[in-house]
C-alpha cells in the first residue's frame, strides 16, 4: 500500500535491492552489509536472501504507499544488522519477513484487479492511464477481494473546501489467513471520466472516514486509523497532492527520533493523536513500569514538518506531569552524559573529556549543538570563591593547538557572565561543576545561554553576526549515556 514513485526512483529502488556489490564474486551475489559474511556462508540464508529481494522488487512495483515500503524496508534491515541472531534464528527471521511480503503482494495484486479489464486475448490489460468508472454498489459490495467474508461498513466522498480533491473511499470488514479479522480501506481519487485508484490499507482493526484538510502547506487527505496490540498502534495514512496526483506521506520514521527528545525513563508506546490542520499530535507517555494499557507518564505534544514524502519531528513539548515524573535512569558518568533542552528547541548539550582538563573547577568541557543551525559552542566551567556560583566560558574547539597548549579561552566582554547551576534528582543544587567518573548530574540549568545566543554576545557568533539562535529559558535534561 505504497505510492508509486516517478520513474526514475523506481528504477533506483529496483537496482539497490538487486544489484551486487561491485567485486562480489558471482557465487554470492549478496549486496555488501554487516550480514555479508554470515549470508555468503550459508546457502539456505542466500536462497532466502535472494527471495526476499526478489518480493520487496515485485511489491515496490504494486504497492502505492511507497515512501512507507521503502522505509520499512530499510528499518527491517537496519534491526537485522543490529541483532546477533545464530544462523537457526536468521532463518526463521527471513522466512517470517518473506511470509508477510507474500501477503502484502497478495493484497496488491487483488487491489490492482480494480484497474484492469480483460482485452480481446481475454488477457488482463491495466486500464488507459489508469482510469476507471467509478465503481456501482460501493456502498454494499467490497473492492478488491482481499477480505475474506467481507462486508462494507462505510462509504463516501470526501471533498476539499474549494469543492475540488475528491476522493471516493470504501471502509470494510473481514478477515484474512494469515492476520485474523481485519479491518480495510479503499481510496479512490476523481479523474476525468471516472476514478483511479489511489491507495488501500488492511493493516488496521478500525478507521474513519477520510478528511482533506487544510494545512499551511497546501491541503492534505488524512485517514485515521487504529492497528493492534495492546497499546492500540497508530494505522493512519496521510497523503498530499502532487504532479501525478495525490503522493503519500510516511508516517513512522519521526517515531525513531522521538527517544532522543523525551526525558530519561518516559517513552512512547501507544497511539498519538495527530491533528494534521496544525501538524501536530498529542502522545501519552509511559513510565518503564507501567503496562502498555496504563501510561502514567504525561503527556507530549508534538510538532510536525513535511520533508519530502516523510512526516519529520519538528518539536517536543512535556505537560507538567511529565516534567515532573521522577526519572530512574541508570548510572552515567559524566564524560558521557547528552542533556536536551525540555522545550520544543533543537539543542543538545554533551559533556565531553578531550584533551588536557579543561579548568581548575573540572576536567570536562560542555559542547553545545544547534539543530536549527548546526553550530557548535564550546564551554569550559569556572567555579568562583564564595557565593559567585559557577559558570561557563567560551572556549576554541579542542584540537592539536589544545592538546598542545590547554584549553584557549576565546575573547568576550567584561559584563559577560553565564550561570549554570547543577541540579540533582531531588532539585538541590550542587556546589560543583560535574567532573569525569562522577556521576552525571540529572539537570543543568543555564538562564544566560539563551539572551546572550540571542543578542549575538558570544565570540563564536562573530563569524556570523546575522544569525540568530533561539533558545528557550528551560532546564536541560539527562536524556542519554553515550
Amino acid at each position: 500500500m505504497f505510492i508509486v514513485p516517478p520513474m526514475a526512483g523506481l528504477l533506483a529502488f529496483v537496482l539497490l535491492m538487486v544489484s551486487p556489490a561491485a567485486g562480489q564474486p558471482q557465487a554470492c551475489a549478496v549486496p555488501a552489509g554487516p550480514l555479508q559474511a554470515t549470508l555468503c556462508q550459508d546457502a539456505t540464508l542466500r536462497e532466502l536472501d535472494a527471495r526476499l529481494r526478489a518480493l520487496e522488487v515485485a511489491v515496490a512495483a504494486r504497492e502505492t504507499r511507497h515512501a512507507t515500503f521503502t522505509y520499512r524496508a530499510r528499518a527491517w534491515r537496519e534491526a537485522l544488522a543490529a541483532g546477533t541472531p545464530d544462523l537457526e534464528g536468521l532463518r526463521d527471521v527471513y522466512a517470517e519477513r518473506i511470509a508477510a511480503l507474500q501477503e502484502t503482494l497478495r493484497q496488491a495484486r487483488a487491489m490492482r484487479r480494480i484497474a484492469q479489464r480483460r482485452g480481446p486475448d481475454g488477457r488482463m490489460l491495466a486500464a488507459e492511464g489508469g482510469v476507471i468508472p467509478q465503481p456501482a454498489a460501493m456502498d454494499r459490495r467490497c473492492l478488491g477481494g482481499v477480505l475474506q467474508a467481507c462486508r462494507v461498513t462505510g462509504m463516501g466522498v470526501a471533498m476539499g473546501e474549494d469543492g475540488h480533491n475528491r476522493v471516493y473511499w470504501q471502509i470494510q470488514e473481514g478477515f484474512t489467513d494469515a492476520d485474523g479479522v481485519r479491518s480495510g480501506i479503499v481510496l479512490l481519487a476523481e479523474a476525468r471520466g471516472g476514478v483511479r485508484l489511489l491507495g488501500w490499507s488492511f493493516e488496521g482493526h478500525g478507521y474513519e472516514a477520510p478528511r482533506i484538510i487544510s494545512a499551511e502547506g497546501g491541503p492534505l487527505l488524512h485517514v485515521r486509523g487504529m492497528a493492534g496490540g495492546t497499546g492500540r498502534a497508530n494505522g493512519d495514512l496521510l497523503f498530499r497532492p502532487g504532479p501525478r496526483g495525490w503522493d503519500e506521506i510516511e508516517t513512522e520514521s519521526w517515531r525513531d527520533a522521538l527517544p532522543g527528545r523525551l526525558p530519561a525513563g518516559l517513552e512512547l508506546r501507544q497511539a498519538v493523536s495527530y491533528d494534521f490542520s496544525q501538524m501536530t499530535a498529542e502522545a501519552r507517555l509511559s513510565r518503564s513500569e507501567d503496562a502498555n494499557c496504563c501510561p502514567s507518564g504525561g503527556a507530549a505534544m508534538l510538532d510536525f514538518r513535511i520533508e519530502g514524502q516523510a512526516l519529520v519531528l519538528a518539536g517536543v513539548g512535556l505537560d507538567a506531569i511529565a516534567r515532573a515524573v521522577p526519572q530512574r535512569p541508570e548510572a552515567c558518568a559524566a564524560e558521557r552524559a547528552t542533556y536536551r533542552l525540555d522545550a520544543p528547541a533543537e539543542w543538545t548539550a554533551e559533556l565531553l573529556r578531550e584533551g588536557p582538563p579543561a579548568s581548575a573547577a573540572s576536567d570536562l568541557l560542555l559542547r553545545l549543538r544547534s539543530g536549527a543551525s548546526g553550530r557548535d559552542y564550546w564551554f569550559r566551567f569556572a567555579a568562583a570563591q564564595g557565593y559567585g556560583g559557577l559558570t561557563i566560558w567560551p572556549v576554541a574547539p579542542p584540537g592539536p593547538e589544545a592538546a598542545e597548549d590547554g584549553v584557549q579561552d576565546l575573547e568576550t566582554d567584561e559584563a559577560l557572565r553565564l550561570e549554570v547551576h547543577v541540579i540533582t534528582d531531588e532539585l538541590s543544587l550542587l556546589p560543583d561543576p560535574p567532573r569525569s567518573g562522577q556521576p552525571a548530574p540529572r539537570r543543568l540549568f543555564m538562564p544566560s545561554l539563551g539572551r546572550a545566543l540571542h543578542y549575538g554576545e558570544l565570540p563564536q557568533q562573530a563569524a556570523a553576526p546575522a544569525a540568530v539562535e533561539t533558545m528557550p529559558s528551560a532546564f536541560w535534561v539527562l536524556a542519554a549515556c553515550r
